[in-house]
């Protein structure tokens, strides 16, 4: 993995954490693959293209009331690079407020993601990249 993916997805965390969204399709390939976790409400088990990124965004953002999310970690998975995020919020329609970590892997091909993963669990994230805790 390129130290430029790296500092692709740097830049993407920090103007999507600024509410910039409009930077996931900037950095998205035309046929991006999106796999939210299994156990996100309202998702499907994966989405395809600029349109399902659309979609899959639409249904993310449209849940909260109040929401930010920051990058912590950022870990060379060579092909993957894993991402932690740690997301606040409050949901909308529980009022429920959110504070977690969640841990998403992305594969990038000529500067653009093709493939964004989001996991239950950061061990699961890590086994499905080859690595362990």
């Amino acid at each position: 993995m390129s130290q430029e993916n790296l500092e692709i997805l740097r830049r993407v965390f920090e103007e999507a954490a600024g509410g910039d969204v409009s930077v996931w399709f900037q950095s998205a390939d035309p046929g991006i693959r999106v796999f939210p976790r299994p156990a996100e409400p309202d998702a499907a088990p994966q989405y395809r293209g600029l349109d399902g990124l659309m979609e899959y965004l639409t249904n993310w953002y449209g849940q909260w009331e109040e929401y930010e999310v920051e990058a912590v970690e950022f870990i060379d998975a060579g092909e993957h690079v894993v991402v932690v995020v740690r997301e606040r919020g409050r949901v909308e329609r529980t009022g429920l407020e959110v504070e977690a970590n969640f841990t998403n892997s992305f594969v990038l091909r000529d500067g653009k993601t093709v493939e964004w993963h989001m996991y239950d669990s950061h061990a699961d994230a890590l086994e499905a990249v080859g690595l362990r805790e």
